[in-house]
């Protein structure tokens, strides 16, 4: 079973910024105490460790961010077969950089879906129309999936927006920036320890896996997306994440057995194993690897500090050719409302050695490229890591705060440099914004407002300092946007 008295939906998605600082803050309190840094979560184990708490322990000050995520949690997890949702979305300009908690993609759109779930099963058929959009893909079905539990394992078919990382901004490895692929899923429910002496120090921990296919027209057809994820907390303070992706396959590729396990032990580089820098036609992928480490110090106030690297390339079994991201959060309590606030830096250019001894290594135009899929780490578009995809910098400031009759509000003011070098990849590769440098600085402001009867609305405002052209269209200094969804 799901392991909640549940028959509607058990998924916690990349789509609600507020809900996941609730969350965050609560593990900073050490009140949640299962990895909360793979997304999407479930929330069996997240109930779980709310009733396992014990509430006067919690300071007064969070008592708000307790009850309104077990209240959300029995909500999302209720005693109704299905729910049915309709979701319309309008804004001045399509989303030029996502971040998480981020819905919408394009000017105007429209959803439905219909979810539910029963003791071993749930679904989600979700289906969105959005004229003009930016890629052409005017009706997607992104989100949608079909689960089965069996034991302490979850296995889905679908759609699933996903996000490995504790960054707010950006996942370097894997974000919610690109539209989902279709894939197949399989997924740790529970976190329990291993009972066995020799692994129990690992601590609680989680495993994701899932294999899809690249749809979206390339140089390589058919090519597939695999990746593996384990999260675990040796320590109660600390929760580390180990994390691989690769392009497989497709079109003129190998696919047999032995080219996917060259591939995961990451025996792909043209110097490695039995292949040849010569004749690279039995090259297995192109893979990233990254760690990430999130340490919850008990402080004065709850904090956490956490970093994120990921390696284009392996070296030793270990990640090589490595980006970066360091952030670091702490939570307040304001007229007795909880704040949030995060910073975070974010370098997708890379560092180490390049291939060919003797030349330098600018560290450019590497982490999302390739020479085989050259289309590069990118779907429909757009980076499937970064929103700022390669040779980009990003400094942002993120608060959310959170008033029970007025709502919840977020601002975010970044400092954004994209393409930093200048230079791009030949087409089909090369940056997915922009193929010049562009600096500017973007404040986003949102307020998330809950009526009683009428649904939920969100109002955006967006401010740059300058208008951009970009790949993806014009941006004015000034935009405008609402999001209203409603469920029966």
């Amino acid at each position: 079973m799901w392991g909640v008295l549940a028959n509607s939906e058990p998924f916690i998605k990349t789509d609600n910024l507020w809900l996941r600082a609730d969350i965050e803050t609560l593990a900073n309190l050490g009140v949640i105490k299962t990895p909360v840094t793979t997304w999407p979560l479930t929330w069996g184990p997240i109930l779980k460790d709310l009733s396992n708490a014990n509430v006067n322990s919690i300071p007064e000050q969070y008592h708000s961010t307790f009850f309104r995520v077990l209240r959300t949690g029995r909500r999302e997890t209720g005693d109704d077969n299905t729910f049915t949702e309709f979701r319309i979305s309008a804004a001045q300009e399509p989303q030029l950089l996502r971040y998480f908690g981020d819905n919408a993609r394009d000017k105007r759109e429209f959803s439905t879906r219909t979810s539910g779930m029963s003791n071993n099963f749930a679904w989600n058929l979700e289906v969105t129309l959005a004229p003009d959009s930016v890629d052409g893909d005017d009706k997607r079905f992104d989100g949608s999936y079909v689960s089965a539990i069996g034991g302490n394992w979850v296995f889905s078919l679908g759609q699933i927006e996903q996000w490995w990382g504790p960054g707010f901004q950006h996942s370097i490895i894997l974000s919610n920036n690109a539209k989902p692929i279709p894939a197949v899923y399989l997924k740790r429910n529970y976190a329990e320890s291993f009972e066995t002496p020799l692994l129990s120090w690992i601590g609680p921990w989680t495993f994701n896996g899932f294999i899809g296919q690249l749809d979206d027209q390339r140089t390589i057809n058919n090519a597939k997306l695999v990746g593996m994820s384990v999260a675990f907390k040796p320590l109660d303070s600390l929760e580390v994440g180990l994390r691989r992706t690769a392009q497989w396959g497709g079109e003129g590729r190998p696919e047999t057995f032995d080219s996917f396990l060259d591939m995961m032990i990451g025996l792909d580089n043209c110097d490695e194993g039995g292949l040849s820098c010569d004749d690279n036609s039995n090259e297995p992928g192109n893979q990233l690897a990254g760690i990430d480490l999130t340490w919850r110090p008990n402080w004065i106030v709850p904090s956490r500090l956490y970093l994120q690297t990921v390696g284009e390339d392996e070296a030793g079994y270990a990640p090589s050719k490595k980006s970066f991201l360091y952030g670091a959060s702490l939570n307040a309590a304001v007229f007795d409302n909880p704040l949030m606030v995060s910073l975070e830096y974010t370098d997708t250019k890379v560092d180490g050695d390049g291939n060919t001894p003797g030349e330098e290594f600018s560290g450019y135009n590497v982490l999302y490229e390739h020479g085989i899929y050259q289309h590069g780490y990118r779907y429909r578009g757009r980076s499937i890591g970064s929103t700022i995809d390669n040779d980009s910098i990003m400094t942002s400031l993120l608060l959310t705060y959170q008033i029970p009759d007025w709502g919840s509000f977020s601002l975010l003011s970044s400092q954004i440099e994209l393409n930093v070098d200048g230079e791009n990849n030949a087409q089909p590769g090369g940056h997915s914004i922009s193929d010049s440098q562009v600096k500017f600085g973007e404040v986003i402001f949102k307020w998330n407002y809950l009526t009683q009867n009428f649904g939920s609305f969100i109002f955006s405002v967006t401010s740059r300092d300058e208008a951009l052209t970009t790949k993806l269209g014009e941006f004015d200094t000034t935009s405008f946007g609402i999001d209203w969804s409603i469920r029966f």
